[in-house]
């Protein structure tokens, strides 16, 4: 049975769909990689591929890229398993690329208050007392990024990918990686 002939099948258009000229730049660079016709091919293999992984990809994998230097971990934010730990300060908030945990209360997210910390060399006693909050919450701040540094960091590179092509992001006084190292707060 054909498209035309099955009423229960129809097409959607999305008129609406606007684009950023560095997500025009992406989608043609991705077409012409992929060897699609059009953006429309190239958009609808990149949802076949993403659908793909997200309905095989079992809780607790993780998707590694393999080239002859070694593996490396891919960090597809879309693809990680949603957090199963119960917290009691943190929760999750719809946003369009983070995945990672807020404040429960606050448009305010748990990195910020980790970065906050380490930078300022903060006891937890005074992160609680700078921000607010419970002692109990700043535990759970520092536990809850500590164990999830691959996310964090992914979202700070995309952040500062997004504000350095819009120009607001010439040069960061602190580097990134310094909140990445072995070195945090002692809980």
């Amino acid at each position: 049975m054909t498209q035309a002939s099955n009423p229960e099948i129809t097409n959607t258009q999305l008129p609406n769909l606007t684009m950023s000229p560095e997500q025009l730049a992406q989608l043609d660079w991705l077409r012409a990689e992929i060897g699609a016709d059009n953006a429309k091919e190239a958009i609808l293999r990149s949802i076949s591929v993403m659908v793909t992984l997200k309905q095989n990809i079992k809780s607790g994998s993780q998707l590694f890229l393999h080239n002859s230097e070694g593996q490396i971990r891919l960090l597809i934010p879309e693809l990680e398993p949603s957090p199963t730990e119960n917290w009691q300060y943190l929760v999750e908030r719809p946003h369009p690329w983070r995945r990672q945990l807020y404040i429960k209360g606050r448009k305010l997210m748990a990195a910020t208050v980790w970065r906050d910390a380490i930078a300022n060399q903060m006891s937890p006693e005074e992160a609680a007392e700078n921000w607010d909050l419970p002692l109990a919450a700043i535990h759970e701040v520092m536990r809850y990024c500590e164990s999830d540094r691959d996310l964090l960091r992914l979202e700070a590179e995309e952040e500062s990918y997004r504000l350095e092509t819009k120009g607001a992001l010439k040069s960061m006084e602190l580097p990134l990686s310094c909140f990445f190292t072995k070195a945090s707060l002692q809980a």
